[in-house]
């Protein structure tokens, strides 16, 4: 229904704060965020570095989702790393998209429908 849909855009606008968020700066809550990932320097290393992270900060900082899996998707663009992030919002399966982009150090997140 449309309480699900709203809760469902509510999750997805927290991902986007959460995973946009610099650890460290602009927030008073410990571990919020995504740390700095210039030390990487292969995209094998940042994009398992980025999912460690994401998994963590789900798992932290988003208590109506459970956790599921996430894996790295193919892009089209050699300066985005695209990710797919599985989990369970409330009682129904859905699967949420996560898109990177290397050049600018943004994310977005949303419903894969």
């Amino acid at each position: 229904g449309n309480s699900e849909e709203q809760l469902l855009q509510s999750v997805i606008a927290n991902l986007n704060n959460l995973i946009n968020a610099k650890k460290g700066y602009g927030s008073f809550v410990d571990d919020f965020g995504i740390r700095d990932m210039n030390q990487y320097s292969s995209r094998e290393q940042l994009a398992a570095a980025i999912m460690e992270e994401v998994r963590i900060n789900i798992e932290k900082f988003e208590p109506r989702l459970e956790f599921e899996a996430i894996s790295l998707e193919e892009s089209p663009d050699t300066f985005r790393i695209a990710f797919k992030i599985k989990c369970k919002l409330r009682e129904t399966q859905k699967a949420l998209f996560m898109e990177f982009n290397s050049v600018f150090n943004d994310f977005h997140v949303r419903d894969s429908q």
